[in-house]
């Protein structure tokens, strides 16, 4: 078996080819901004961004609709408020953490705005 031969595998990545040791991690921090970009973002294609934008205001609208038409118990109230109050809080640790998505978060927030306002 003196005639064996070595073989090399090379592996594709985006980028060309590249050494299969060499791996990069991104911190728990750098995955967590990535993480939370990627989700508040606005879809790429057109009729998912339609309908994003539109449950963005539809169902705060229908929510708001219903707060002030029907007669909810109060624990009901107190407990929506908390929520509300609760999702504000996260808006605004998300907006000072992470200054990437700013601005879509402020025009996400100006969505639910205009669905409540339509709504009430």
């Amino acid at each position: 078996m003196a005639d064996e031969q070595k073989i090399v595998v090379e592996v594709p990545s985006s980028s060309g080819y590249s050494p299969l040791n060499s791996t990069v991690e991104l911190s728990q921090l750098e995955k967590f901004k990535k993480g939370w970009i990627s989700a508040i973002a606005l879809p790429d294609n057109l009729p998912d961004m339609a309908f994003d934008i539109t449950t963005s205001v539809a169902i705060p609208a229908l929510l708001t609709s219903c707060w002030v038409s029907l007669p909810l118990p109060n624990f009901i109230r107190w407990g929506v408020m908390g929520v509300v109050v609760l999702s504000g809080v996260i808006a605004c640790y998300l907006r000072e953490t992470i200054p990437e998505i700013q601005p879509i978060l402020l025009i996400r927030l100006g969505l639910v705005f205009a669905g409540v306002l339509l709504g009430s």
